[in-house]
Protein backbone atom coordinates (compact mmCIF):
# COMPACT_ATOMS: atom_id res chain seq x y z
CA UNK A 1 0.00 0.00 0.00
CA UNK A 2 1.23 3.23 -0.81
CA UNK A 3 2.13 5.46 2.07
CA UNK A 4 1.50 9.30 1.89
CA UNK A 5 3.91 12.48 2.76
CA UNK A 6 1.95 14.25 5.78
CA UNK A 7 2.33 17.37 7.06
CA UNK A 8 3.60 16.53 9.97
CA UNK A 9 5.74 17.10 13.46
CA UNK A 10 9.68 17.23 12.37
CA UNK A 11 11.24 13.92 13.73
CA UNK A 12 14.33 12.86 11.66
CA UNK A 13 13.29 9.64 10.88
CA UNK A 14 10.24 10.51 9.08
CA UNK A 15 12.22 13.56 6.99
CA UNK A 16 15.17 11.70 5.36
CA UNK A 17 13.60 8.70 4.43
CA UNK A 18 12.23 8.83 0.57
CA UNK A 19 8.84 9.77 0.50
CA UNK A 20 7.57 6.19 0.11
CA UNK A 21 9.05 5.18 3.31
CA UNK A 22 7.46 7.83 5.10
CA UNK A 23 5.38 7.36 8.34
CA UNK A 24 1.58 7.37 7.31
CA UNK A 25 -0.02 8.82 10.57
CA UNK A 26 -0.94 12.51 10.02
CA UNK A 27 0.62 14.95 13.17
CA UNK A 28 -0.38 17.94 13.95
CA UNK A 29 2.47 20.73 13.70
CA UNK A 30 3.75 21.54 17.44
CA UNK A 31 2.62 25.03 18.29
CA UNK A 32 6.70 25.56 19.55
CA UNK A 33 7.93 24.25 16.39
CA UNK A 34 11.10 25.36 15.82
CA UNK A 35 12.46 26.13 11.81
CA UNK A 36 15.98 25.10 10.50
CA UNK A 37 18.20 27.27 9.15
CA UNK A 38 18.43 28.64 5.85
CA UNK A 39 18.80 26.05 3.90
CA UNK A 40 20.86 26.74 0.38
CA UNK A 41 20.28 25.65 -3.04
CA UNK A 42 22.62 22.90 -2.28
CA UNK A 43 20.70 21.63 1.04
CA UNK A 44 23.44 23.35 3.13
CA UNK A 45 22.61 25.52 5.97
CA UNK A 46 23.17 29.30 6.80
CA UNK A 47 22.63 30.51 10.30
CA UNK A 48 21.34 33.59 11.74
CA UNK A 49 19.40 34.45 8.58
CA UNK A 50 15.78 35.45 8.65
CA UNK A 51 13.30 33.40 6.23
CA UNK A 52 10.33 34.07 4.61
CA UNK A 53 7.89 31.90 6.28
CA UNK A 54 9.45 31.90 9.65
CA UNK A 55 7.35 31.82 12.52
CA UNK A 56 4.46 31.23 9.94
CA UNK A 57 1.77 29.89 12.27
CA UNK A 58 -1.26 28.00 9.92
CA UNK A 59 -4.24 27.40 11.24
CA UNK A 60 -5.91 24.08 12.50
CA UNK A 61 -7.55 24.01 9.20
CA UNK A 62 -5.05 25.09 6.85
CA UNK A 63 -3.10 22.35 8.39
CA UNK A 64 -5.42 19.91 7.55
CA UNK A 65 -6.50 21.38 4.18
CA UNK A 66 -2.39 20.90 3.17
CA UNK A 67 -2.77 17.49 4.58
CA UNK A 68 -5.75 16.24 2.14
CA UNK A 69 -3.73 17.67 -0.70
CA UNK A 70 -0.14 16.11 0.08
CA UNK A 71 -1.96 12.46 0.29
CA UNK A 72 -4.29 13.05 -2.58
CA UNK A 73 -1.03 14.67 -4.76
CA UNK A 74 -3.55 17.09 -5.72
CA UNK A 75 -2.24 21.31 -6.10
CA UNK A 76 -3.51 23.71 -3.02
CA UNK A 77 -5.67 26.78 -4.41
CA UNK A 78 -5.62 29.07 -1.64
CA UNK A 79 -7.66 32.63 -1.53
CA UNK A 80 -8.20 35.51 0.40
CA UNK A 81 -7.43 38.92 1.27
CA UNK A 82 -4.01 39.94 0.28
CA UNK A 83 -1.76 39.94 3.17
CA UNK A 84 -3.37 37.38 5.00
CA UNK A 85 0.09 35.03 4.39
CA UNK A 86 -1.40 32.60 1.40
CA UNK A 87 2.09 32.80 -0.53
CA UNK A 88 3.98 32.62 2.98
CA UNK A 89 2.38 29.05 3.35
CA UNK A 90 4.60 27.79 0.33
CA UNK A 91 8.17 28.65 2.27
CA UNK A 92 6.99 27.52 5.37
CA UNK A 93 6.50 24.21 3.89
CA UNK A 94 9.51 23.78 2.20
CA UNK A 95 11.40 24.95 5.32
CA UNK A 96 9.18 22.59 7.80
CA UNK A 97 10.33 19.59 5.21
CA UNK A 98 13.72 20.40 4.13
CA UNK A 99 12.62 20.70 0.60
CA UNK A 100 15.31 23.56 0.11
CA UNK A 101 13.92 26.69 -2.13
CA UNK A 102 11.02 27.50 -3.06
CA UNK A 103 10.67 27.56 -6.84
CA UNK A 104 8.03 30.94 -7.53
CA UNK A 105 6.59 32.18 -10.54
CA UNK A 106 4.26 35.11 -11.02
CA UNK A 107 1.67 34.44 -13.44
CA UNK A 108 0.71 37.94 -15.57
CA UNK A 109 -2.34 37.76 -17.97
CA UNK A 110 -0.08 37.02 -20.96
CA UNK A 111 1.46 33.81 -19.43
CA UNK A 112 1.69 30.59 -21.06
CA UNK A 113 2.89 26.88 -20.00
CA UNK A 114 6.39 27.23 -20.95
CA UNK A 115 6.88 30.21 -18.62
CA UNK A 116 6.37 28.01 -16.00
CA UNK A 117 8.65 25.49 -17.52
CA UNK A 118 12.13 26.93 -18.83
CA UNK A 119 13.64 29.80 -20.52
CA UNK A 120 14.85 29.54 -23.91
CA UNK A 121 17.91 32.29 -24.86
CA UNK A 122 16.78 31.92 -28.91
CA UNK A 123 18.62 35.40 -29.36
CA UNK A 124 22.01 33.57 -28.27
CA UNK A 125 21.27 30.70 -29.93
CA UNK A 126 20.76 32.57 -32.87
CA UNK A 127 24.29 33.97 -33.17
CA UNK A 128 25.97 30.92 -32.12
CA UNK A 129 24.48 28.84 -34.84
CA UNK A 130 25.59 31.40 -37.44
CA UNK A 131 28.79 30.70 -35.86
CA UNK A 132 29.13 27.08 -35.96
CA UNK A 133 27.98 27.63 -39.73
CA UNK A 134 30.63 29.51 -40.39
CA UNK A 135 33.49 26.86 -38.57
CA UNK A 136 31.53 23.97 -40.30
CA UNK A 137 29.81 21.97 -37.44
CA UNK A 138 26.60 21.68 -35.24
CA UNK A 139 25.26 22.29 -31.71
CA UNK A 140 24.19 19.13 -30.32
CA UNK A 141 21.26 18.93 -28.34
CA UNK A 142 23.06 18.38 -24.90
CA UNK A 143 25.19 21.60 -25.74
CA UNK A 144 21.96 23.76 -26.72
CA UNK A 145 20.68 22.21 -23.35
CA UNK A 146 23.07 23.85 -21.35
CA UNK A 147 23.93 27.02 -23.18
CA UNK A 148 20.47 28.41 -23.39
CA UNK A 149 18.08 26.54 -21.84
CA UNK A 150 17.29 27.45 -18.10
CA UNK A 151 14.47 25.24 -16.12
CA UNK A 152 11.96 27.19 -14.24
CA UNK A 153 9.25 26.88 -11.64
CA UNK A 154 7.53 23.50 -12.17
CA UNK A 155 10.01 22.74 -15.23
CA UNK A 156 12.62 22.88 -12.76
CA UNK A 157 10.51 20.71 -9.90
CA UNK A 158 9.85 18.01 -12.55
CA UNK A 159 14.00 17.84 -13.43
CA UNK A 160 14.74 17.68 -9.84
CA UNK A 161 12.78 14.86 -9.10
CA UNK A 162 14.94 12.89 -11.18
CA UNK A 163 18.18 14.82 -10.17
CA UNK A 164 18.78 16.37 -13.10
CA UNK A 165 20.36 19.69 -11.47
CA UNK A 166 23.93 20.45 -10.24
CA UNK A 167 24.16 18.22 -7.06
CA UNK A 168 22.64 15.67 -9.53
CA UNK A 169 20.34 14.34 -6.28
CA UNK A 170 16.27 13.38 -6.99
CA UNK A 171 14.50 15.73 -4.81
CA UNK A 172 10.52 17.27 -3.83
CA UNK A 173 10.24 21.08 -4.64
CA UNK A 174 7.30 23.15 -3.63
CA UNK A 175 6.66 25.04 -6.54
CA UNK A 176 4.52 28.48 -5.63
CA UNK A 177 2.43 29.92 -8.30
CA UNK A 178 0.93 33.34 -7.73
CA UNK A 179 -2.11 35.26 -8.75
CA UNK A 180 -3.21 32.14 -10.98
CA UNK A 181 -6.44 34.16 -11.74
CA UNK A 182 -4.76 36.33 -13.91
CA UNK A 183 -3.51 33.75 -16.12
CA UNK A 184 -5.11 33.14 -20.14
CA UNK A 185 -8.19 30.72 -19.46
CA UNK A 186 -6.36 27.96 -20.97
CA UNK A 187 -3.41 28.48 -18.52
CA UNK A 188 -4.81 26.56 -15.31
CA UNK A 189 -5.63 23.61 -16.95
CA UNK A 190 -2.53 23.33 -18.87
CA UNK A 191 -0.61 23.10 -15.15
CA UNK A 192 -2.76 20.52 -14.27
CA UNK A 193 -1.90 18.29 -17.39
CA UNK A 194 1.71 18.59 -16.84
CA UNK A 195 2.09 17.95 -13.50
CA UNK A 196 -0.29 15.08 -13.66
CA UNK A 197 2.05 13.73 -16.52
CA UNK A 198 4.85 14.56 -15.16
CA UNK A 199 6.33 15.24 -18.22
CA UNK A 200 6.64 17.92 -20.81
CA UNK A 201 8.59 18.87 -24.04
CA UNK A 202 11.76 21.54 -25.25
CA UNK A 203 11.23 21.56 -28.73
CA UNK A 204 14.42 23.63 -29.23
CA UNK A 205 16.02 20.33 -28.03
CA UNK A 206 14.74 18.38 -31.01
CA UNK A 207 17.90 16.98 -33.02
CA UNK A 208 17.47 15.70 -37.18
CA UNK A 209 20.21 13.04 -36.43
CA UNK A 210 18.79 11.68 -33.06
CA UNK A 211 22.45 10.81 -31.69
CA UNK A 212 21.51 11.51 -28.62
CA UNK A 213 18.03 10.50 -28.17
CA UNK A 214 14.89 12.15 -26.86
CA UNK A 215 16.36 14.56 -24.37
CA UNK A 216 13.96 17.15 -25.27
CA UNK A 217 11.44 14.79 -23.48
CA UNK A 218 11.68 15.82 -19.68
CA UNK A 219 9.96 13.11 -17.25
CA UNK A 220 10.10 13.30 -13.45
CA UNK A 221 9.52 10.94 -10.72
CA UNK A 222 5.76 10.52 -9.52
CA UNK A 223 7.27 9.22 -5.92
CA UNK A 224 9.02 13.21 -5.44
CA UNK A 225 5.87 14.76 -7.48
CA UNK A 226 6.28 18.57 -6.54
CA UNK A 227 4.06 20.34 -3.79
CA UNK A 228 2.17 23.11 -5.61
CA UNK A 229 0.58 25.90 -4.20
CA UNK A 230 -1.41 28.36 -5.92
CA UNK A 231 -2.52 31.57 -5.01
CA UNK A 232 -6.00 33.33 -6.08
CA UNK A 233 -7.27 37.09 -5.49
CA UNK A 234 -10.66 36.47 -6.74
CA UNK A 235 -10.38 38.96 -9.62
CA UNK A 236 -11.93 36.63 -11.93
CA UNK A 237 -13.32 33.06 -12.21
CA UNK A 238 -11.37 29.47 -12.78
CA UNK A 239 -12.33 27.42 -14.79
CA UNK A 240 -14.72 24.51 -13.19
CA UNK A 241 -12.57 22.08 -14.83
CA UNK A 242 -9.74 23.40 -13.14
CA UNK A 243 -11.26 23.86 -9.99
CA UNK A 244 -11.98 19.78 -9.92
CA UNK A 245 -8.34 18.94 -10.03
CA UNK A 246 -7.69 21.06 -6.87
CA UNK A 247 -7.56 21.10 -3.02
CA UNK A 248 -9.27 24.33 -2.01
CA UNK A 249 -8.70 26.34 0.93
CA UNK A 250 -9.79 30.33 2.10
CA UNK A 251 -7.72 31.88 4.72
CA UNK A 252 -9.89 34.29 6.34
CA UNK A 253 -8.43 37.42 8.24
CA UNK A 254 -7.10 35.51 11.55
CA UNK A 255 -8.58 36.49 14.77
CA UNK A 256 -6.69 38.23 18.00
CA UNK A 257 -5.63 34.57 19.50
CA UNK A 258 -4.14 33.43 15.99
CA UNK A 259 -2.36 36.78 15.68
CA UNK A 260 -1.03 37.17 19.20
CA UNK A 261 0.73 33.40 17.85
CA UNK A 262 1.86 34.44 14.92
CA UNK A 263 3.35 37.99 16.88
CA UNK A 264 5.08 35.14 18.83
CA UNK A 265 6.88 33.03 16.15
CA UNK A 266 8.31 36.48 14.95
CA UNK A 267 11.07 37.13 17.30
CA UNK A 268 14.21 37.44 14.73
CA UNK A 269 11.81 40.33 13.36
CA UNK A 270 9.99 41.91 16.47
CA UNK A 271 12.79 41.14 18.98
CA UNK A 272 11.47 41.54 22.83
CA UNK A 273 7.93 41.73 22.12
CA UNK A 274 5.91 40.90 25.09
CA UNK A 275 2.44 39.29 24.89
CA UNK A 276 0.90 42.48 26.49
CA UNK A 277 2.91 44.75 23.87
CA UNK A 278 1.19 42.38 20.82
CA UNK A 279 -1.73 42.52 22.48
CA UNK A 280 -2.34 46.09 22.26
CA UNK A 281 -1.22 46.48 18.81
CA UNK A 282 -3.21 43.93 18.00
CA UNK A 283 -6.18 46.00 19.58
CA UNK A 284 -5.43 48.95 17.77
CA UNK A 285 -4.59 47.87 14.59
CA UNK A 286 -8.35 46.12 15.29
CA UNK A 287 -9.77 49.63 15.69
CA UNK A 288 -8.15 50.82 12.36
CA UNK A 289 -8.54 47.73 10.23
CA UNK A 290 -12.40 48.98 11.03
CA UNK A 291 -12.43 52.54 9.84
CA UNK A 292 -10.31 51.17 6.44
CA UNK A 293 -12.91 51.16 3.76
CA UNK A 294 -10.79 50.22 0.96
CA UNK A 295 -8.18 47.59 0.91
CA UNK A 296 -8.05 46.64 4.22
CA UNK A 297 -4.57 45.67 6.02
CA UNK A 298 -3.78 42.11 6.33
CA UNK A 299 -1.18 40.05 9.01
CA UNK A 300 1.57 41.32 6.66
CA UNK A 301 0.75 44.89 7.31
CA UNK A 302 0.37 44.21 11.28
CA UNK A 303 3.70 42.93 11.44
CA UNK A 304 5.50 45.68 9.20
CA UNK A 305 3.46 48.26 10.97
CA UNK A 306 4.32 46.96 14.64
CA UNK A 307 7.90 46.95 13.09
CA UNK A 308 8.16 50.48 11.91
CA UNK A 309 6.02 51.63 15.17
CA UNK A 310 8.70 49.77 17.55
CA UNK A 311 11.66 51.10 15.23
CA UNK A 312 10.69 54.81 16.14
CA UNK A 313 10.04 53.93 19.76
CA UNK A 314 6.27 54.50 19.38
CA UNK A 315 3.53 52.70 21.42
CA UNK A 316 -0.15 52.07 20.98
CA UNK A 317 -0.93 55.24 23.59
CA UNK A 318 1.22 57.27 21.35
CA UNK A 319 -1.98 56.83 18.33
CA UNK A 320 -4.59 57.12 21.62
CA UNK A 321 -2.93 60.29 23.42
CA UNK A 322 -2.00 61.79 20.03
CA UNK A 323 0.46 65.32 20.43
CA UNK A 324 0.14 67.11 17.61
CA UNK A 325 3.16 69.24 19.53
CA UNK A 326 5.13 66.54 19.83
CA UNK A 327 8.58 66.86 18.23
CA UNK A 328 7.83 63.73 15.98
CA UNK A 329 4.15 63.30 15.49
CA UNK A 330 4.27 64.04 11.15
CA UNK A 331 6.11 61.00 12.23
CA UNK A 332 3.87 58.91 13.98
CA UNK A 333 1.00 59.81 11.41
CA UNK A 334 3.45 58.82 8.24
CA UNK A 335 3.44 54.60 9.17
CA UNK A 336 -0.67 54.79 8.93
CA UNK A 337 0.51 54.39 5.39
CA UNK A 338 1.36 50.92 6.15
CA UNK A 339 -2.33 50.01 7.08
CA UNK A 340 -4.04 52.70 4.65
CA UNK A 341 -3.69 52.42 1.12
CA UNK A 342 -5.81 54.89 -0.42
CA UNK A 343 -5.50 58.53 0.09
CA UNK A 344 -9.37 58.35 1.94
CA UNK A 345 -8.45 56.10 4.18
CA UNK A 346 -5.49 57.32 4.94
CA UNK A 347 -7.64 60.71 5.59
CA UNK A 348 -10.17 58.99 7.96
CA UNK A 349 -7.53 57.55 9.57
CA UNK A 350 -5.31 60.00 10.76
CA UNK A 351 -8.29 62.72 11.10
CA UNK A 352 -9.24 60.10 13.47
CA UNK A 353 -6.21 60.25 15.78
CA UNK A 354 -5.51 63.62 15.41
CA UNK A 355 -9.30 64.30 16.79
CA UNK A 356 -8.76 61.64 19.34
CA UNK A 357 -11.58 59.67 18.22
CA UNK A 358 -9.15 56.51 18.62
CA UNK A 359 -10.06 55.20 21.98
CA UNK A 360 -7.80 52.36 23.84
Amino acid sequence: MEKYNFYANRDEENRNCHPSEKNINPFELSPDEQFPMTRRGDGSQVSGAVRRGEGYKPSEELKRAVNVALMLHKPLLLTGEPGTGKSDLAYHLADHFGWGEVEPFATRTDSVATDLLYRYDSLAHFHKVNIQKECGSELTASAIEKLFISYVALGRAICDSVGQNDGGVPKRRVVLIDEIDKAPRDLPNDILTILEDMSFEVPQLKTLNGKEGAIYKKTGDDALKPVVILTSNSEKTLPEAFLRRCVFFHINMPDKEHLMEILAGKQSILRGITEPESSAFINLFFTIRDLVKGKKPATHELILWIWWMRKHGFTPADIYHYDETAENAKTLLSGISVLAKEDSDWKTVTEAITGHNIKG
